[in-house]
This record gives C-alpha cells, sequence and structure tokens, in this order.
C-alpha cells in the first residue's frame, strides 16, 4: 500500500507551492495522473525565472527485480523525499514510476551524493550489471537553461505516454479487484467441492537430445492460477495478497494430495513432480497419499518446496526434509533467482534438483558485474541438478548449454513437444514466419504508396 505522505508533489519552497498544480488533494489515482502536467507546470515557470535550475530523472522504472517490489520503490522515493526537503528542491513522482527532482543549480553536488546513494542502494537489482554504463543511464540529466526544450519533450512525451496506456489497458485487467477475506472463504468452499482434474495441468521437464528434440524425464503437476481465478473468482486479483494467496495455496494443496490418492491415472503412477507448501508435507493429506505408494514409486517422485517458504520455518523444515528423505521421496527446491541462488547451499538445504528462472536478463547477470559470484554459485550448485524453468525462447536453451546447465522447462519446450520438432526446426519456423511478415509489411506499405 502506498504512503500517502509521498503520494503527492511536494516543494519546499513556499513560492513554488503557491502553484496551484502543487495542491493535491485529490484520490491517490488523481494524485498520479496530475504529477506529469504538475512538473510540466513547474519547469515551465522556472524556465520564466532563468537558468538557475536543474532537473534529474531517476529512471525506476529500468529497474528489473526491484520495480516489481512496492516497498522497494517507496524507499527510492523516501530517500529522494528528503533529498528535496533538505536541498530545497522539488519531487515529482510519475505513473511508470520514474521521479524526476528539480533542484537549484548550487546544490549540483549534494544531489549527486545523493544519487550514489540511491545507486549503492539498489546495486544489485540486475538492471545494473552492465556497471558504469548503468549507472549512467540510471539517471538523465537536464538543464533548464540550455536544456528546457529537451526537457519538456520529455515530459510531454511521458504525458502522451500515459494517456496511450490507459485508452490501450484492458477493462477487466485495469479494474481487477483485490481478494478479501470474505473472498477467500468462499473461494476455499468452492475448491472443497471443484473437481481439479479440469483446472490442473502438466509441464514436462526435459533433458535435449544430440539432435535438439526434447525428451521428457519427468513432468510436474501444478494447479492453473489463471483457470482457478477464472472459473471461481472472476474479476479479481488473487495475487493481490501475498499472505491470502499462500493460505489459498495451502487449501489447493490439500485438494491435490486428495485427488492423487483416488486418481488411476497410469501416467501418474511414477515419474513426477509435486509444488505444495511445507506444512503440507506434513498433513493428514500427504500421509494419506503416502501409504498408498509403495517404495519404488516414492524413489520416482519430487516434491518441489518454494525457497520462501522454506526459510519462513526452518524448524518445519528440516524434520519435512528428513521425513521426505527417509521415505525415499526426492526434493527439488524452487522459486530461486539469480539474485538469490548465490545465498542458497543445495547441499545443505537437502535438495537433489534447484529450479532456476529463466529471465530475459539472465544473460546479462552471467555476463555483467556480477558473473563471478553467479557462476561460482553454479558451479557450486552443479549445473547437473539445475533445471531452468520459465524456458520461453531458444535463447534460454543456449545460455542453459554455456552454464552446463541440461534440465529445462518451460512455454518453449512445451511447443518443441507439442509440435515434435527441434529447436533448429522451430528456428526455421520462426525464421519463415518473420519473413512472411516482412513481406505482408512491405506489400501494404506499396499499397498504400501507390
Amino acid at each position: 500500500m502506498k504512503d500517502n505522505q509521498y503520494d503527492c508533489y511536494y516543494c519546499p519552497n513556499p513560492a513554488h507551492n503557491q502553484d496551484p498544480t502543487a495542491i493535491m488533494t485529490a484520490s491517490v489515482s488523481q494524485q498520479s495522473t496530475m504529477q506529469e502536467q504538475a512538473l510540466l507546470n513547474h519547469i515551465k515557470r522556472l524556465e520564466r525565472n532563468g537558468q538557475d535550475h536543474l532537473c534529474v530523472q531517476i529512471h525506476l522504472s529500468s529497474l528489473i527485480a526491484f520495480d516489481r517490489l512496492p516497498d522497494c520503490r517507496n524507499i527510492a522515493r523516501t530517500m529522494m523525499d528528503r533529498a528535496a526537503r533538505t536541498h530545497d528542491a522539488s519531487l515529482f513522482e510519475l505513473f511508470n514510476s520514474d521521479l524526476f527532482l528539480v533542484y537549484h543549480r548550487s546544490n549540483a553536488a549534494q544531489i549527486e551524493e545523493d544519487l550514489n546513494r540511491l545507486r549503492r542502494v539498489c546495486r544489485e537489482d540486475p538492471f545494473f550489471a552492465a556497471g558504469a554504463e548503468a549507472d549512467a543511464a540510471f539517471c538523465s540529466h537536464f538543464d533548464l537553461g540550455e536544456g528546457y526544450e529537451t526537457l519538456s519533450e520529455r515530459v510531454l512525451s511521458l504525458l502522451a505516454e500515459r494517456a496511450e496506456m490507459e485508452r490501450s489497458a484492458s477493462g477487466p485487467r485495469r479494474n481487477a479487484l483485490p481478494i478479501s477475506l470474505a473472498d477467500l472463504a468462499a473461494v476455499e468452499k468452492a475448491i472443497a467441492q471443484a473437481d481439479l482434474s479440469a483446472m490442473t495441468s502438466r509441464q514436462a521437464i526435459c533433458q535435449l537430445d544430440e539432435n535438439g528434440r526434447p525428451q521428457p524425464l519427468f513432468h510436474e503437476l501444478f494447479t492453473s492460477m489463471s483457470t482457478l481465478r477464472d472459473t471461481l473468482l472472476p474479476g479479481h486479483d488473487i495475487f493481490s495478497d501475498p499472505w491470502l494467496f499462500q493460505h489459498l495455496t495451502t487449501k489447493l494443496d490439500q485438494r491435490m494430495l486428495a485427488w492423487l490418492a483416488k486418481n488411476d491415472d497410469a501416467t501418474l503412477r511414477h515419474s513426477f513432480s509435486i509444488n505444495v507448501n511445507v506444512t503440507s508435507v506434513s498433513s493428514q493429506r500427504f500421509l494419506e497419499l503416502d501409504e498408498e505408494l509403495d517404495q519404488k514409486r516414492r524413489n520416482t517422485i519430487f516434491i518441489e518446496l518454494q525457497a520462501l517458504d522454506i526459510f519462513a520455518d526452518v524448524d518445519r523444515y528440516l524434520f519435512v526434509r528428513d521425513f521426505l528423505l527417509d521415505r525415499g521421496y526426492r526434493i527439488c527446491l524452487d522459486g530461486v533467482t539469480e539474485l538469490s541462488l548465490p545465498y542458497i547451499d543445495r547441499a545443505d538445504i537437502g535438495a537433489e534438483l534447484v529450479k532456476l528462472q529463466w529471465s530475459k536478463t539472465l544473460r546479462s547477470q552471467v555476463e555483467g558485474r556480477n558473473r563471478k559470484g553467479l557462476r561460482s554459485a553454479i558451479e557450486k550448485t552443479d549445473p547437473a541438478r539445475i533445471i531452468l524453468t520459465r524456458c520461453e525462447s531458444d535463447d534460454a536453451i543456449e545460455l542453459g548449454h554455456e552454464l552446463g546447465i541440461h534440465l529445462f522447462q518451460g512455454h518453449f519446450l512445451d511447443h518443441l513437444l507439442r509440435e515434435n520438432i527441434t529447436r533448429d526446426e522451430a528456428a526455421g519456423r520462426l525464421s519463415a514466419a518473420l519473413a512472411r511478415h516482412r513481406r505482408t509489411v512491405a506489400q501494404q506499405h506499396a499499397a498504400a504508396n501507390s
């Protein structure tokens, strides 16, 4: 939840605050909408008063991991709000989370110190993997004397971007309601009676053969949360509260375990994984499932546990881990990113496999500022024990092989399996589709100009 103290435009100079655009007493959404216009009005007024002011745009929207975390944005905003108060500056927060700080030229050195302090706080974000280049790109500086037109154009483009975003955003997505306790109770009741078979999906964990064709080793069983939402609670954002969502997953675990205990599907007799909460492993439902499985079947089943869930209750996990290993199950650590991997010791945790999430920024991390630490963590974990998950393209497979990783999971693998094709054949199809698209665009352009 946002702290309203920092949602509005702040300018400590009383003369500046006489501008009506600086007085924001509307709702939070209205305040956010007015920020771009307030910034534009503010720099217009200063431009008439001479060339004594500078402006910096802080690209918080460029952050990759921290940008998804409201608390991190709030801390960054608070740090710069304090700088604004200290140096008689004016701070604006725009719709995309970027900050604009307008300040007097005489305070340039002190403001730069504050910006460097913010860079240090955000240093672990993958955006800064490029080193000095990223440091420079994090802030854009403007001189209201020489660069007023450039700054004005930047703000106007952001106003247009905001307007376009609001026009193009889909209604249901924008207006999705957060899940409440009352909603949760209704969903829990519905889950207890629902047929989970229609909401249960399977995704293969694969190894690629020498021809680049995926060979499934086992399948993960999981409940499709989007299907669950659309079926049981349409129009709501079930991910809005992480703790309510976590509670909801424990209820789903119970239904999944009960379903597995009674399921007679021959494909589920061995070689699959289930992603459950730590508390669910010690539940009666799991014990009932365990009773149905013989030792041979248990030895082929992976129990996937989230890293966050493990460290939230280490005592419980240690007990659960020893129970699972004693019964012959295999443990897979899920929810690991390039940022968290260096802090995880697979052997100490007792996991046979670790799922590392692929993202478009993983290569920049592997090749950037933190490359030694990340590569060392991969080697310590053992690349042969890592599953690269969320693979959306062949780039993920390529990077995985470079790192010595040979186990993969994700939509790109699903595509190869569904079409029964190799990586090279997929690349050929993509190239042909792009060529057709370019020809179509060229023909349309020629027709428009004829």
